[in-house]
């Protein structure tokens, strides 16, 4: 018997060691990633005093998360070895609540990108979609800022629905089962989920499809024109839409993942909070991937970097 409850000891050791390299591993590039962006965008901000829209937008969202990152690694190493008993329920207090409000922000401010290429690319008479055209720059400043102080209310709840069972008959179980059942907290979660999740995703499908139909129908009129040649500004345009359906893509795999996780929640308790984490993680650091690749002064910036690491590495190898 004691053998058997030692191997079952080592195989849960080692599944959580498993748990916490893979964890480090999406970290390690997210850090990466999002630092890129952030020192690309704020080097051009110190040389020209100025940002596109599009570049604020971009800076903020891999701004958050970064602090989606380090606030994972932070819950991923109380929760694996169950340190809450050294903390108290208020460390998950503190933790959940910052989780949610970073990756809640961030999704919004996922789908304020997609709408500001939307309105930088598509080009109507539309009077009202001439006057957003014109106010870009302000109308993105307030959607930050309304963005950030929303998802800060709609978060902050989440506090009042954390407290340790008294009734745990383990350490493990304390830690690892903190939500107070009942009713209240399956409105606010389903609330938050149509706010937070389905409405940024009908943005970000609104302005995505609106930059492909219009690409589409920009495309076909140069193929009819004879006269007009290649653009590299539409092969930029082309490359702007491809990452926000890659985007849309991660976003939509994210979301489906953590849907799947809830609706599961029964039968695997112990591993949900496991699910929904690695996802937030895995999206923070997929997003600044695609996001470098798909914006033409990033995917040189780090090009060049490339190249310099290159260089240096051959001249230590002569």
């Amino acid at each position: 018997f004691l053998g058997v409850l030692s191997a079952t000891d080592h195989m849960a050791s080692t599944n959580v060691l498993l748990q916490l390299v893979v964890e480090f591993i999406i970290v390690f590039f997210g850090l990466i990633g999002n630092a890129f962006i952030v020192h690309v965008n704020l080097l051009d901000y110190w040389t020209r005093s100025t940002l596109q829209p599009s570049e604020l937008t971009v800076t903020i969202l891999a701004l958050f998360n970064i602090f989606i990152q380090l606030n994972l690694t932070f819950w991923f190493i109380i929760y694996l070895f169950n340190l809450c008993a050294y903390f108290g329920d208020e460390v998950y207090k503190v933790t959940d609540f910052l989780a949610i409000f970073f990756s809640k922000a961030s999704y919004w401010f996922t789908a304020w990108l997609c709408f500001v290429y939307c309105v930088k690319i598509i080009k109507v008479n539309w009077r009202f979609f001439m006057r957003v055209k014109k106010r870009l720059n302000p109308l993105v400043n307030s959607l930050i800022i309304g963005t950030v102080l929303a998802s800060f209310a709609m978060s902050f709840p989440i506090v009042y629905f954390i407290e340790f069972k008294t009734n745990s008959t383990s350490i493990s179980k304390k830690c690892k089962d903190y939500y107070v059942d009942g009713m209240n907290i399956k409105i606010y979660a389903a609330s938050l989920s149509f706010l937070t999740s389905f409405v940024p995703l009908a943005v970000m499908v609104f302005s995505s499809m609106g930059i492909v139909i219009f690409l589409y129908q920009h495309s076909w009129n140069k193929s009819k024109n004879v006269s007009s040649g290649a653009s590299s500004h539409g092969d930029a345009h082309t490359a702007m839409a491809v990452m926000l359906i890659c985007l849309n893509i991660l976003y939509v795999a994210c979301t489906a993942t953590v849907l799947a996780a809830n609706l599961i929640i029964a039968i695997v308790e112990s591993d949900i909070m496991i699910a929904i984490s690695f996802t937030s993680s895995i999206y923070s650091a997929g997003s600044s991937i695609i996001i470098i690749i798909g914006t033409v002064k990033l995917r040189q910036s780090c090009g060049k970097i490339s190249l310099k690491l290159l260089f240096c590495w051959k001249q230590r190898l002569m």
